[in-house]
């Protein structure tokens, strides 16, 4: 099962308060997008980046990267359940 949460700095626990960037106005003004797949995350990324650095091919090129990962879990879960029936 493929989640996506978006959390503020309040919601994260205290390792992925650790991990959060310092980019930009600081981590504890940021916002987060959490992917988890089978209860594992997957991706930790967060908003707080320069606003001059805020480009796919700068602070956001992870997107791409992710929009890809979460098609092939999507794929590999299908699959799964398919074999299931």
């Amino acid at each position: 099962m493929l989640t996506v949460k978006m959390l503020e700095y309040s919601e994260l626990s205290d390792e992925e308060k650790e991990t959060a960037s310092e980019n930009g106005s600081g981590s504890e003004w940021a916002y987060y997008i959490k992917v988890i797949h089978n209860g594992k995350t997957i991706i930790f990324e967060s908003d707080a980046m320069e606003p001059e650095d805020a480009t796919f091919t700068r602070d956001l090129s992870w997107i791409s990267g992710a929009l890809c990962k979460c098609y092939e879990l999507g794929l590999q879960d299908a699959k799964q359940k398919g074999k299931k029936k």
